[in-house]
């Protein structure tokens, strides 16, 4: 289904600028991401997340012409691909590390926002990134494209601003996508929020509190989003396969 540029900047708050460029743009070629994708967007969380990324790094103050430009955006591509090798089993975690510190090191532009994602990424827990990590290791799956971020200047307390947002857009995203795929993931032995909770009461109880916290940080830098987010939920919790789990 098509995602037009009316669709993200309505719903989710994206500049018509950024949205425009993206919906008129083309799928890479030889990229793994894309593969076989008639169009760079899709009604997917890993899709929908790019523009929304990056609208979120403008509102923290880095300017669309950077955002927008070849540099960031084939890095990002990249980054994608790399991330699909992964996904596919094509290459190990470890070497997808490798590959992104090697395309982006030499080009990084706040030292103390690429040490903490290097340590982060390679296992030491001695980093601020650590310090903001969400309470389910199934949203962090994507963490790998923080590598793109690398190349963008900004200073130190807008790092941390990055990370926050970052993980708390990611996180909501990833939880509507859990959600969905409770049951096949169940079957499949693969990462899942709702899964990591236990399926009781408790559990999800602490899954509702838990979108709760990130809708009220998302309120604060872009309400349609928090929005968007919410209503899909909602939606989503009356379906007979995941109101069972939902209904305490």
């Amino acid at each position: 289904m098509f995602v037009s540029a009316d669709f993200l900047a309505i719903n989710y708050g994206v500049h018509d600028e950024i949205a425009n460029f993206f919906t008129e743009r083309e799928p890479p070629t030889n990229n793994l991401y894309w593969k076989d994708k008639l169009m760079y967007l899709r009604h997917e969380p890993g899709y929908l997340f790019i523009p929304i990324i990056v609208d979120t790094l403008n509102r923290l103050g880095i300017k669309k012409q950077i955002l927008l430009g070849n540099e960031y955006i084939h890095l990002l591509e990249e980054v994608g691909h790399i991330a699909a090798l992964e996904e596919t089993n094509s290459i190990t975690k470890q070497k997808a590390i490798e590959l992104c510190i090697n395309l982006t090191q030499a080009k990084a532009k706040n030292k103390y926002f690429y040490d903490a994602l290097e340590k982060y990424m390679t296992g030491d827990n001695n980093s601020f990134i650590n310090e903001l990590l969400l309470p389910y290791k199934a949203l962090h799956r994507g963490d790998i494209f923080l590598f793109s971020v690398a190349i963008l200047d900004f200073d130190n307390e807008v790092a941390h601003k990055i990370i926050q947002y970052w993980f708390v857009i990611i996180g909501s995203f990833l939880l509507l996508d859990d959600a969905s795929d409770i049951e096949a993931d169940k079957q499949n032995n693969h990462e899942n929020a709702f899964l990591e909770c236990g399926l009781d009461a408790k559990g999800i109880t602490e899954i509702k509190l838990f979108l709760g916290s990130l809708l009220t940080t998302i309120k604060t830098f872009n309400k349609p989003l928090a929005r968007a987010i919410d209503n899909q939920f909602v939606k989503m919790a009356e379906l007979p396969h995941i109101k069972q789990y939902l209904k305490n």
